[in-house]
């Protein structure tokens, strides 16, 4: 295997693709890729790697580049994947989704406890001009609120943010050092705005878990009447049973040793996706085989 750390020649932000979604996707239904077999060809890597290099090695590559070069969102990701969820809790007692749906915005990530916890990624490469929308939406829905930044960041997220959002800082080491915790935010939760964040099959489940039955009305109109009663709910209840619920959302056993026998790497890109024991089984293998097995070659 090359070294993890191989002249510049590879380009990160092409290999930065490797961690999407869709690549995943694509590596788990088919054993050869063609949007793999682009970026390997695009990024360099056939110009510096060895025909013994897998594709599990080529993940790990990309990852040191990466974080050398380009700390993009996946590289924060990762990092509150291992950190906290994996470091500070366990899978047993925690569960993690990503890009959660909250208002009219999207949680970077959503870890849920005892309790609920947002952690909003603004890496080096964003900005900030959308953070007061994300804040007013995500205490409507989250107890606590944590904005995860670089160092650029850290001084003007102090001065702009509610005092109870936490702030974490990326080091360049990787680690994330408190800047500032976060607060509960209970008093600041709304029924609707959880509701919203909810499936059918979760909120119904709430509202039959209070009222003993769910509304005989179609599905189409399921949806309004159940918010009907799901808005009149002590918030103290109806948060405590939504943290439970979404606890269990695509988080079975099986899920958890999957995420538990993936490279550090590919934690938070597996938590992100849904997927079946074959393509899971597909992906474990994919990581064994050698790069060129799995690109594409027409």
């Amino acid at each position: 295997m090359i070294n993890s750390e191989p002249a510049t020649t590879l380009s990160a932000p092409v290999l930065a693709k490797l961690f999407s979604p869709s690549l995943i996707t694509q590596v788990t239904k088919s054993s050869k890729s063609r949007f793999l077999s682009s970026i390997v060809k695009e990024s360099g890597f056939l110009e510096v790697g060895e025909a013994t290099d897998t594709l599990g090695d080529l993940f790990d590559i990309a990852f040191s580049q990466m974080e050398a070069s380009y700390r993009n969102e996946y590289i924060y990701k990762n990092a509150i994947a291992n950190k906290i969820l994996l470091g500070r809790h366990s899978l047993n007692t925690a569960a993690m989704h990503t890009e959660f749906r909250v208002g009219d915005s999207k949680a970077d990530v959503l870890i849920l406890n005892g309790t609920s916890h947002i952690y909003e990624i603004k890496t080096e490469l964003d900005s900030l001009d959308r953070l007061d929308k994300q804040i007013e939406n995500y205490m409507k829905f989250a107890e606590c609120v944590t904005i995860v930044g670089s160092k650029g960041h850290i001084d003007k997220l102090c001065a702009i943010l509610p005092s109870s959002v936490g702030i974490l800082e990326l080091t360049t080491k990787g680690s994330l050092k408190s800047v500032r915790k976060s607060v509960s935010n209970r008093e600041n939760l709304d029924n609707s705005i959880i509701f919203d964040s909810l499936q059918m099959s979760e909120y119904t489940k709430i509202i039959k878990k209070f009222t003993g039955s769910i509304p005989s009305v179609s599905n189409a109109l399921m949806f309004r009447e159940c918010k009907k009663i799901f808005e009149t709910l002590d918030i103290d209840h109806s948060y405590e049973l939504v943290v439970k619920t979404l606890k269990l959302r695509n988080m079975d056993v099986k899920t958890k040793e999957f995420i538990m026998s993936v490279p550090v790497c590919l934690k938070a890109a597996v938590i992100g996706i849904k997927m079946t024991k074959a393509q899971r089984l597909v992906l474990l293998g994919s990581l064994n085989q050698t790069i060129s097995e799995c690109m594409y070659n027409p």
